[in-house]
């Protein structure tokens, strides 16, 4: 049998790691080639036995008893499975009463199903820019967004902080205006003790496999206030003939999934806690901000760079971290950018097809325009300044790893005149300036 099982375990932090060479210029690498592939899901005998005795059962059974499980766990009214993130999206903007022409505010931060799903509603997606330090949509910038055809606001809980809850729901009921959660990166988020997922009107939610609640392979769920919002999403579903019911092998593996997902939520909040320490320690590196009453569920770790505190303020911020990229990849970090331009740039939004004959845009074309990177400085700020782990720090991940993680930013960051060398003459474009990639 084939398995995810590590090969090797990883040697025991060794401080003298610290102070070797660069593995770019020929040192060791911090992390061995063979011993850097981390490991999620983790699949379990529980998983294998549920999804063995979930064969018996009715599908639509097994599916309806994990969707009222995670919807007890969330804390919502209502609940809708489905097969997908972007489903679950786009169900909860229906139920929340987004119409054909309608406008739905949404950060040009985002993964692009935020944005799509909007389309899929037969909406047009009025893009606006986030907080520049929790990378969360803007409530200045989304009333600014606001028009009298908006009929929602839609923020994410980016990487999986909460956006600001209070601020916004306030911005929703003073213009009349739905509220949606894109709440897919933020399983076990909270405000207080709310979770993500039940603050808003509706809310959609990616359950697929790499999230840090995976279900096996995709699925999504879409959670509701009141039942008159799910039941107008499932009247949609039944008079468009769509079909976004949820896989009973997703739901199955999801059910044992839930169980473990308070201990997974532990170790990632110790994990964040432990190398936002060693990240704070460096000068150059500074861990994410999570304001104070929120739950920050790290699904993504973005890390910000700061080059003036090692004497390279002169060279431009986004050189800085192309190099300092390039030297943590090869000490064995997997950094990476998670998004290179805003949203609203992608060429779905550029070029404005939607469904043949530019359809929902010609719906109204006063809400349709041309975005530049420009128009979003937070964003565009943020793409500069600041790198992303994404699974690597998700459960379980060994202590002897996130060690060297933080053993290889101390690496890189006592090396200023390494990242000026990797900089050197050439010439780097603007994140916004490459081709777009989705994440």
């Amino acid at each position: 049998m084939i398995t995810d099982f590590p090969d090797l375990p990883l040697p025991l932090p060794d401080e003298k790691d610290v102070l070797a060479e660069l593995a770019a210029f020929e040192g060791t690498p911090v992390i061995p080639k063979d011993r850097r592939r981390t490991v999620f899901p983790v699949i379990t005998k529980e998983d294998v036995f549920t999804m063995l005795l979930s064969a018996n059962a009715r599908p639509e059974k097994v599916v309806a008893d994990f969707a009222e499980a995670y919807r007890s766990y969330v804390g919502a009214a209502y609940a809708l499975p489905v097969a997908s993130g972007t489903a679950s999206l786009h169900v909860a903007l229906v139920g929340a009463g987004v119409g054909p022409g309608d406008e739905v505010v949404v950060p040009a931060f985002t993964f692009i199903a935020t944005a799509q799903a909007v389309v899929a509603a037969g909406a047009i997606p009025v893009f606006a820019d986030i907080d520049p330090v929790t990378y969360c949509l803007s409530p200045a910038a989304a009333e600014a967004a606001i028009t009298d055809r908006t009929k929602a606001i839609m923020p994410v809980h980016v990487h999986g902080l909460p956006a600001d809850v209070a601020a916004l729901r306030a911005l929703a009921d003073r213009h009349g205006i739905a509220f949606v959660e894109d709440a897919s990166h933020a399983h076990s988020a909270k405000v207080g003790d709310r979770t993500c997922g039940a603050f808003g009107d509706a809310a959609g939610q990616s359950l697929m496999a790499d999230k840090n609640f995976p279900l096996g392979g995709e699925g999504g769920i879409a959670f509701f206030a009141t039942e008159e919002a799910r039941d107008r999403a499932v009247e949609y579903l039944r008079r468009n003939g769509i079909d976004y019911g949820m896989s009973w092998i997703a739901a199955s593996f999801g059910a044992s999934q839930l169980k473990r997902l308070p201990y997974y939520d532990r170790i990632r909040a110790r994990n964040a806690a432990v190398l936002g320490d060693q990240l704070r320690e460096t000068g150059l590196f500074s861990p994410p901000v999570v304001p104070e009453g929120s739950t920050h569920a790290y699904n993504m770790y973005r890390i910000g760079l700061h080059p003036e505190a090692v004497g390279l303020d002169d060279l431009p911020v986004h050189a800085v971290k192309e190099a300092v990229h390039e030297l943590l990849v090869a000490e064995g970090v997997p950094a990476r950018e998670w998004q290179n331009t805003p949203i609203p740039c992608h060429l779905p939004f550029r070029h404005r097809q939607g469904f043949g004959g530019g359809w929902p845009f010609t719906l109204n074309p006063a809400a349709a325009r041309d975005y530049t990177p420009e128009d979003f400085p937070a964003v565009t700020a943020m793409l500069e300044s600041t790198l992303v782990l994404c699974r690597e720090l998700r459960s379980p991940v060994e202590y002897e790893r996130l060690a060297r993680y933080g053993q290889a930013f101390a690496k890189v960051a006592r090396r200023p005149d390494a990242i000026r060398k990797v900089v050197g003459d050439r010439k780097f474009p603007l994140p916004w300036e490459k081709a777009a990639r989705l994440g």
